[in-house]
């Protein structure tokens, strides 16, 4: 059996209080503003046997062994002294095996329609379920309560598509090996709550207005594809879930063709981009990844703002001109994201801006982004509402029952 030194025990090698006359465990520990519980046990973590302090100071002991205190570093100290991003399944490859557990997120959907600003806000839940064949399961919880430009739902109709929207939630999505959402899950679930609901809705709510919100909502849920597509251009899922979970090359970074959600009826918007990891860990110990580009859309100006339903005097063949830009602080143990901002713009006659911010509320007081602010700020109620395209466009991405609400509301125009 091998010998091992134990180096001989000295309060030299340690941080320590030298006791006074008359003190005592209460009033040294009232003195550095903790308490006895706190001093006695740090000191007895490391003390001799025959030094443990009891109620009261041994008689012979001399030294109280003390926490260190803090030292607070400067952010290019912490910049020194960052570390190395490392890769646990292959060097260079980030994947979801390690996303196990529960992240919820503040989530805020900006709309800029030239000099008109559009949020919605809501607190959104991702908890992983189970892998099969490469493929990630979570399910998305959606809280109750919904921001427009910081207002609480207080219409009938939005509150009806309020309500209704709850009814697929949790949604199990389905996440393949690239971290891409390809799919849902839980089809015959989300059909069985909806009927349910519109029976709670059909006891406050009558009338034929209601009826025609639901006939909409049933066709949506015709069939397990109906579902998905109505859906698959929700703008936190597709930010969340944003292929970057690959395989990297050695530098880290690599070109490829991305896509943000439009209009519903409407191709995704295509940028090229290049997407780097920084090799390093940022000062708060997170992976950074950096997404910029530039527009690559067979679509013309023109096209684009007849989408828009933006007045055009005649049809040119003027490509659009954009910009793409999105950063990710993943959690280096998880490698789930812990926050992020996903922007594109299109230069048109009237710009045009979409942006996805989400910062995880369990980390939000450490983790600040972008406009050093959280996500969700204090909620307000003017006295009057603004109703515009682009209000109605960014209702429109964010779920089916908020798609019906616009069909319903376009339908009064």
């Amino acid at each position: 059996m091998p010998n091992y030194y134990i180096p001989e025990f000295s309060y030299s090698n340690y941080t320590t209080y030298g006791i006074k006359e008359r003190d005592t465990p209460e009033n040294v520990a009232h003195n550095m503003g903790i308490s006895v519980d706190q001093l006695r046990t740090y000191h007895n973590r490391f003390c001799p046997l025959e030094d443990l302090i009891g109620p009261s100071f041994p008689i012979h002991l001399k030294f109280v062994i003390i926490q260190p205190p803090t030292v607070n570093l400067t952010d290019e100290q912490k910049e020194q002294q960052r570390q190395k991003v490392v890769f646990n399944d292959a060097p260079g490859k980030l994947t979801l095996n390690h996303s196990h557990g529960e992240n919820t997120y503040a989530v805020q959907c900006t709309i800029e329609n030239g000099k008109e600003i559009y949020t919605i806000k809501q607190q959104i839940k991702i908890s992983w379920r189970a892998k099969n064949e490469g493929y990630h399961f979570y399910y998305v919880s959606r809280y109750e309560d919904l921001y427009v430009n910081n207002i609480a739902a207080n219409t009938m109709i939005e509150e009806i598509a309020q309500k209704a929207s709850q009814a697929l939630y949790p949604m199990l999505i389905v996440v393949d090996e690239n971290g891409k959402w390809v799919y849902i899950n839980n089809y015959d679930q989300i059909v069985e709550r909806w009927n349910e609901t519109k029976s709670k809705i059909r006891k406050y709510y009558k009338g034929d207005q209601t009826e025609k919100y639901f006939k909409i909502y049933d066709k949506n849920l015709e069939d397990e594809d109906s579902l998905f597509f109505s859906i698959q251009k929700d703008w936190f899922l597709n930010a969340l879930f944003n292929e970057i979970h690959v395989q990297y090359p050695q530098d880290l970074s690599l070109k490829k063709h991305i896509s943000f959600p439009h209009l519903a009826k409407t191709e995704n918007i295509q940028y090229l981009v290049h997407q780097e990891i920084d090799d390093h860990l940022n000062i708060d110990n997170l992976i950074v990844i950096d997404i910029n580009g530039k527009l690559d859309d067979f679509r013309t100006k023109t096209d684009f703002q007849n989408e828009l339903k933006i007045p055009v005097k005649e049809y040119s063949e003027e490509k659009a001109l954009g910009n793409y830009k999105a950063k990710y602080f993943l959690n280096p143990n998880t490698y789930m994201p812990e926050a992020f901002t996903v922007s594109c713009d299109l230069a048109l006659d009237i710009p045009q801006k979409y942006t996805v911010t989400a910062t995880n509320l369990h980390t939000a007081e450490k983790l600040v982004i972008a406009s050093r602010e959280l996500t969700f700020a204090g909620v307000y109620k003017p006295e009057k509402r603004n109703y515009s395209l682009l209000y109605i466009i960014l209702l429109f991405i964010l779920g089916i029952s908020i798609i019906i609400f616009t069909k319903i509301f376009l339908s009064r125009q």
